[in-house]
């Protein structure tokens, strides 16, 4: 992916939580190299699972949590305090996608082996959560794996019109900004991307019959009024929002 030139950078500190991460490789009909960080508790905890967008594509195992600050917000020393939790957070090749099913189905296999590795996970208290093709690929996985996850944050995300029912039963907080121009918010019904649903088209199709679902659009202009970044850049915000941290919790 070509980075535009108003792309946001990690934090001066965000090295220093990416060290807290353990490496990991994972097979499954090919090779799935993650990230873990384990955390210090004695009681059951949530697995929240974090997918990179496709600036963070490749095979260095390292990427995935660097390239932003948005990999690393729930291992901040604040938020382990008060709310323990593993973070895995998987690396897809350069050549693959997210939203592929043997993408999907290889970090399911994962979540599976870690839960019977690791008896600490709370098996009912699985988050996922992405941004860009992570978005996109997170509704993907929850269509074709429906009942692993408990809620979900899709940020500038999209999906296809199609198996849109598999989403009702998973809580969702959309997030994406109006003027971003890489995923659009909404793609109309016409043309090349007329089966496509941008945030704001797939919360006005489930909004009246989803089981729980959320959605915060940034205004046009807001990303580089506020932060002078891109606006497709929307995980800066929410990698700063505490309130959608703990809506993500309580389920």
């Amino acid at each position: 992916m070509r980075i535009p030139a108003d792309w946001d950078n990690p934090s001066p500190g965000n090295h220093r939580l990416c060290e807290k991460f353990e490496y990991g490789s994972f097979e499954s009909r090919g090779k799935l190299l993650y990230r873990l960080f384990r955390p210090v508790s004695d009681e059951k905890v949530p697995l929240v699972v974090y997918l990179h967008g496709a600036d963070a594509f490749g095979n260095d195992n390292e990427m995935q949590l660097e390239m932003h600050d948005i990999g690393t917000m729930f291992v901040r020393e604040d938020w382990q305090e008060k709310h323990p939790c593993y973070v895995l957070a998987p690396q897809v090749k350069g050549s693959g996608h997210w939203a592929g099913p043997s993408s999907g189905d290889r970090v399911c296999a994962l979540i599976a082996e870690l839960l019977a590795d690791y008896p600490d996970i709370d098996a009912d208290r699985v988050y996922i959560y992405g941004y860009s093709a992570g978005g996109i690929g997170a509704l993907k996985i929850i269509k074709d794996h429906p009942g692993v996850f408990s809620a979900a944050i899709p940020i500038c995300a999209a999906t296809d019109n199609e198996d849109t029912d598999a989403l009702l039963s998973t809580p969702m907080w959309l997030f994406h900004a109006a003027d971003d121009g890489i995923v659009r918010v909404s793609y109309g019904n016409e043309g090349l991307f007329a089966s496509t649903l941008g945030s704001r088209d797939l919360y006005d199709k489930l909004k009246d019959k989803a089981a729980e679902i959320r959605y915060t659009e940034y205004p046009e202009g807001y990303m580089k009024e506020h932060y002078g970044i891109n606006p497709h850049c929307t995980w800066v915000p929410v990698s700063e929002n505490l309130e959608a941290a703990e809506w993500l919790f309580r389920h």
